[in-house]
């Protein structure tokens, strides 16, 4: 029997482990907050497979529980420039994150350090060695000195899980889009500027 050829790094998820969707947030407009979209809203599914235009970004949040999803998420929503369109989608194992990361064009990527299988360490490495220059921003209870050399050697900002707030989330932020910049000129592109002032 033929396998077909999958590049050393490319993880397939097991088709017979059929999984629940995860949510997809957006920005609600009146209050600038992010809002769930129930799957049964017309746009759902066109959120997921658009890819966004300049005003349009698109966000994925990684992490394996739940409540640490929805609270990154929290703050994104509280972090980032209410005059952006924004839509996160979430990914709860590095199997997922690699396929959602392959499949759509983020603005940025918010990575827990210790999602299951791969974890943070092997989900960014492989985002690094297969060309992928997006903004990664590692989240984990961990001190960052702890981490400090696989951050620094694979350019991923980082936020500790314990004093997340909106402000070490905007920090972090910029501070993973100023670290891809001169990969792929978001210092042209505006959405730096916008999220520093």
């Amino acid at each position: 029997m033929n396998t077909p050829y999958r590049p050393p790094g490319i993880f397939v998820k097991n088709k017979s482990m059929a999984k629940f969707a995860l949510p997809i947030f957006t920005r609600d407009h009146r209050t600038g907050l992010l809002k769930e979209l129930a799957p049964d809203e017309p746009d759902h599914f066109a959120l997921a497979s658009v890819n966004p235009g300049p005003s349009h970004i698109r966000v994925l949040v990684a992490d394996a529980d739940e409540t640490g999803r929805r609270c990154a998420v929290q703050h994104l929503g509280k972090a980032w420039p209410v005059e952006q369109d924004l839509t996160v989608e979430c990914a709860s194992d590095g199997i997922e994150t690699l396929e959602k990361i392959r499949s759509r064009q983020f603005a940025l990527v918010v990575l827990n350090w210790n999602i299951s299988g791969p974890d943070g360490t092997n989900v960014l490495r492989t985002v690094r060695d297969s060309g992928l220059h997006v903004p990664v921003i590692v989240v984990s209870g961990e001190r960052r000195e702890d981490i400090a050399q696989d951050l620094d050697s694979m350019t991923a900002a980082f936020v500790n899980k314990e004093k997340m707030d909106a402000f070490s989330f905007r920090k972090a932020i910029v501070s993973s889009m100023l670290l891809q910049a001169g990969v792929f000129g978001l210092l042209r592109s505006g959405i730096l500027n916008k999220l520093i002032s």
